[in-house]
């Protein structure tokens, strides 16, 4: 029963790690970023998109840990302490968590600035834009 409770877990593990992430915009935004630019967006090293456009980044509960390893091929406590040591000195606050795919969606659609991650499977180039998928 115990390598049973494992192996279902190896394997949900490696199914949701091997996600696919789309990193979105609001259908307005013709920003064009790569993924050093899109890091330094969700790291708060910069506030803006290149063209000088405030950005405004949303983090989402169910995929963030495999987002910033994709993104930064770092573990997410690595992220954790960074975003500590940045609210500690009163830097930065690190960006808005949001639910879901759901919920990420219906904030880029409000928001012309607002950037974000879904899971790829739920893309739809009608109602957003892709900047940029991470695999």
């Amino acid at each position: 029963m115990k390598n049973f409770i494992l192996s279902c877990f190896f394997i949900l593990f490696s199914s949701s790690a091997s996600a696919e992430i789309a990193i979105i915009a609001h259908l307005q935004n013709n920003q064009q970023l790569n993924q050093l630019q899109i890091q330094d967006i969700f790291m708060g090293r910069t506030r803006a998109f290149p063209s000088g456009e405030f950005a405004t980044p949303f983090d989402q509960n169910e995929l963030r840990t495999i987002f910033y390893q994709k993104l930064t091929t770092r573990p997410v406590a690595q992220i954790n302490a960074y975003w500590a040591r940045l609210m500690f000195s009163g830097q930065i606050s690190p960006p808005t968590k949001l639910a879901d795919d759901q919920s990420m969606i219906k904030m880029i659609q409000k928001n012309t600035g607002a950037i974000g991650y879904i899971d790829s499977k739920n893309i739809d180039e009608t109602i957003f834009r892709i900047l940029l998928l991470l695999e």
